[in-house]
């Protein structure tokens, strides 16, 4: 069961008990909702903008398909199963995406700057030159990431 699958499991279990407001070891549908939307927003915080949580009509049909029991609720494992299927990625996914990010901020952002840097005087900015890397390069990822996300993927 990889890293991955276990981290996932403890965060399922993790969500289930929060959003078990009666303490019944059963969600209802819309609990359901409120413990997948908790459950990308953790995801999210950790790894920002990794995946849209889905539709109400989405997380309804999964819920119809993954109440094994026909109790109209989920239980634990129902839910872990659940919330398993509704994620559009997985593993090979996250660590491609991790990959990316770390090639992003140790390879292009660094590089980047200091091309901004050596042609500040073509760019017309010739006060850069004095600006050290350690403050261009964060400065130049965070004017990065704010195009990155204004542009639909």
């Amino acid at each position: 069961m990889g890293l991955f699958n276990h981290l996932w499991s403890w965060m399922c279990r993790r969500v289930f008990k929060k959003v078990d407001y009666n303490g019944d070891g059963q969600i209802e549908p819309l609990e359901v909702e409120v413990a997948v939307l908790t459950l990308y927003s953790q995801v999210n915080k950790r790894l920002p903008g990794w995946q849209d949580p889905p539709t109400r009509d989405a997380i309804q049909a999964a819920l119809r398909a993954f109440d094994t029991d026909g109790s109209g609720s989920l239980n634990e494992k129902e839910f872990e199963d659940f919330a398993r299927s509704l994620m559009k990625s997985g593993p090979d996914q996250f660590f491609a995406r991790v990959g990316k990010d770390a090639i992003v901020k140790t390879a292009l952002l660094p590089t980047l700057s200091m091309g901004i840097k050596n042609s500040a005087d073509q760019l017309g900015i010739a006060q850069l030159k004095d600006v050290p890397l350690a403050v261009l390069a964060p400065a130049v990822g965070c004017v990065f990431g704010a195009v990155r996300a204004l542009i639909p993927v």
